[in-house]
Formats: structure tokens, sequence, C-alpha cells
């Protein structure tokens, strides 16, 4: 590992189950042989200060012992520090058998595939989440700053004042940065540092940003929670039902991002867009769905549908569905099917003049024509606020290709913030996947 990076699993452990702090994946299959990198971070607060305590440069190999007995680390006693450190007790990660890649006897073999190859039955629920709880076996919280390729106002946190789980409901609000880090944050010389938890690449803008000039920190703090850490898959059905939010500027982000970006990043590696709102009510009538092939203008619009009514999108819940397979992409809203969108002869390398695309030679190489829709992708679920996600247009209080972008929108927070009120929340009831 590259010092302190996040690695193929990251995830903050805020409470301790049966007197033991315990990261547990639920998907991750270990084989003999197998080696973990892993180092660990621990906040503790004596009653005066919040202390820091690292752990780095750790490795496990796994044993034939491991796999047929459990793992074999032994548990070491509890030691008191003289620095105050509270009791540290380590358990032994737990295994499981690797599940069967065989034929699955009495059913139809899906083309869907999940978590790097595993089959299933058509028809077959391989994702459910109906959020009686905030699982974070399943679910990792973005803690970063937003930038490419949208560039959206916002910071991400898990801040319970942005991100809830109640009623059975997911429940994501975006506020003020401000009410959060602090009166003046956006505006503030003092360089901000989102520490070992952000989730951004380290030594970037991602995880620390100060504010110089026409340049801000994000006025806005909202959510993002994504299956990336234990869930991706290939071709099956996503339906979500949701509530989407309302005020100006603000959209949700329900996508299917790539798993591991193969063909390149800021869209090369393409996103799939289960449902996009924006939620000015004089936009809220047309939601949108479908595919991102790029960051250009063009990119960004040639896989779009839309579905028009005469009411806002966001009044009530909806079931907001995508079926992918290897030949078409299908939208739909509560069962009513509005697009279908099929690469071209070629394949959608052969757009890459037409569109002023990148990455198409990749796509090319792959010799799928739906691709870059041809490997696993996660679920990423979350609200964002201005950015690259809107067109230029004469309503707008900023211009996408101007640096003072995010300050310009700030400056007109008398405007937008005012239509922001509960209603602004997006509200998830479900997330299931199915095998097509």
């Amino acid at each position: 590992m590259n010092g302190r990076e996040g690695g193929t699993f990251s995830r903050d452990i805020t409470k301790a189950k049966n007197g033991r702090w315990t990261f547990y994946d639920p998907y991750t299959v270990l084989n003999m042989g197998d080696t973990l990198y892993y180092w660990t971070y621990v906040d503790y607060f004596d009653g005066r200060n919040k202390l820091g305590y690292t752990n780095d440069d750790k490795s496990f190999t796994v044993t034939e012992k491991d796999i047929i007995e459990g793992p074999s680390i032994p548990t070491r006693k509890p030691t008191q520090s003289t620095t105050g450190q509270p009791p540290i007790t380590r358990q032994p990660p737990t295994t499981r058998p690797p599940p069967t890649t065989e034929k699955i006897k009495d059913c139809d073999i899906s083309i869907t595939s999940f978590n790097s190859g595993i089959r299933s039955c058509k028809g077959q629920l391989i994702f459910s989440e109906d959020f009686n709880n905030m699982d974070y076996a399943k679910w990792n919280p973005e803690i970063k700053f937003a930038g490419e390729p949208d560039f959206e106002f916002v910071v991400y946190t898990s801040r319970p004042e942005v991100l809830r789980v109640a009623d059975g409901h997911l429940s994501i609000k975006p506020v003020l940065s401000s009410s959060l880090f602090g009166h003046n944050f956006e505006t503030s010389p003092e360089p901000y540092n989102l520490g070992p938890s952000c989730t951004g690449k380290l030594g970037t803008t991602e995880c620390s940003q100060e504010a110089a000039s026409y340049i801000i920190r994000p006025p806005v703090a909202s959510a993002l929670i994504t299956t990336k850490d234990s869930f991706s898959f290939q071709y099956g059905k996503i339906e979500v039902k949701a509530k989407l939010p309302k005020g100006d500027w603000i959209y949700p982000e329900l996508y299917l991002n790539p798993k591991r970006e193969e063909y390149g990043g800021n869209y090369q590696s393409g996103q799939i867009r289960i449902a996009f709102l924006p939620g000015n009510s004089e936009f809220s009538k047309v939601v949108y769905g479908g595919c991102i092939l790029g960051e250009s203008n063009s990119g960004r619009s040639y896989g779009m549908k839309t579905f028009r009514r005469t009411s806002s999108w966001s009044n009530g819940f909806h079931r907001f569905a995508v079926e992918w397979s290897n030949e078409k992409i299908t939208l739909s809203v509560n069962d009513n099917i509005y697009g279908h969108i099929y690469p071209p002869q070629g394949g959608f390398a052969s757009l890459d003049s037409q569109l002023n695309l990148e990455g198409c030679e990749r796509w090319r190489n792959s010799n799928s024509e739906i691709a870059p829709f041809d490997k696993e992708m996660y679920i990423a679920v979350g609200v964002g606020v201005g950015g690259y996600n809107f067109p230029d247009q004469d309503m707008k209080p900023w211009s996408n290709d101007d640096p003072k972008r995010q300050k310009k929108f700030y400056r007109k927070k008398s405007e937008w913030y005012s239509t922001w009120s509960n209603e602004s929340a997006l509200e998830v009831d479900y997330v299931k996947v199915y095998a097509i």
C-alpha cells in the first residue's frame, strides 16, 4: 500500500459489537496464499483531548489451516498504554468458503455476474437493501471534497445532520457547510483537512482545501454512499424506490459507477444513471436516465433519455429502474419503459469523433459493442448540488468553464437557498438488484 491509503476496503467502525471493533465484509473470498496488507487508526477521547493512534504496515497471509479451521491468529490480551490509550483487543478475521461457480441446478443461468464472477439464476434477487438500519457492511460513505468530473459544489460527509436512516428510509439532506464546519468555512484561508477518514485521493484537494482569492470551499455539505467495497455486478436489473429532492440546483445521485475504471477515469469507463432530476421547480417535470459516455457536453447527453409529466417528479415516491444487458440499456419508471439505449453499429467506440470522446480506442480493443458498459459496476446513492451536471443557460448563476463558478454560486445563496426545505432530502425506500 502507498502510505495510509484507502485500499480495497476502507471503513470507519463507529460502534463496538460484543465488546470488539470489527470490520466484516460478507462478499470477499480469501484463498490460500492471499495476503492482506492493512493499517488501523484509532480516535480516542480521554475526556479532555482527542488522541489518535496508528498501527501501520501490517500484513496477514491466509494458510490452508485458516480456510479449514478458521484463522489461527492469537487474540492478544488487552494492554494499557502509558499515554492513556484505551485497551486494544484484536479479533481474527472471519473466513468463509468460496461461492460455487459450478452450474446451478434447476434454473436458467443468467448473464448477470456479481462480485468478480459469481453467477446466478435468471430473476434471482442478488442484492437487497430496505434501510431498516444503516448497514456499513454494504454501504461506505464518501468523506471528501467533490472534484472531477462533475465538480459539484459539495463536501461529502457522514455527519448525521446530512445522512441518516429512520422509519425504514434512507435520508440524505444537503445543508450549508458552514452549519457543520463553522462560520466562514467557505472563505477561511486556514487549511481544512478531512484527515485519515478521507476517502478521496490523499494529498489532493479531495482531502484538504483552503480558500484564497476567488477559490472558496464548497458551500454545501451532503452525503454519498456506495457499495464499491461490498457489491458490484455486470448486467442485471436495478430498481430504486425513492422520493427525489426539491430545491434549486439540487439533484439525486442514483448511479452505477465502474468498479475499476478499466477504460480510464472521468467517464471514460462510463456511468449509468438510474434517475437524474434537477430540483428546480421549473425543471422537475422531466426525469432523466441513461448512460454517460464522456465528460464533454455531447458525451453527457447522447445516452440520456427523458420522461415528461405534468407535475413534478419530486412529488411522492417512484420506482426508478434500469435493466442493463450486453445488448442494450432499458429505462423505466413505475414499470413504464421510457427509453432504450442501443450501441450503434461498431459499438459506442464508433462515436469518438462525433461526440468528442476519450478512451474510445480502449473500448474498440475490448471487442464488445456495449463497451465501456461491459464491466462490473457498483451502486452509488447521494445528493449533489451544482457543478457540471447543469448545462449553461440564462438562469444559472455560474458558467461551467468559469474558474470562479463556485464563488459565483455562493454569492447567489439568498436566491437558491430560499427554495430549500425539508423536501430537499433524497429519501430512498429500497434498492434491489435482480439477475436477468
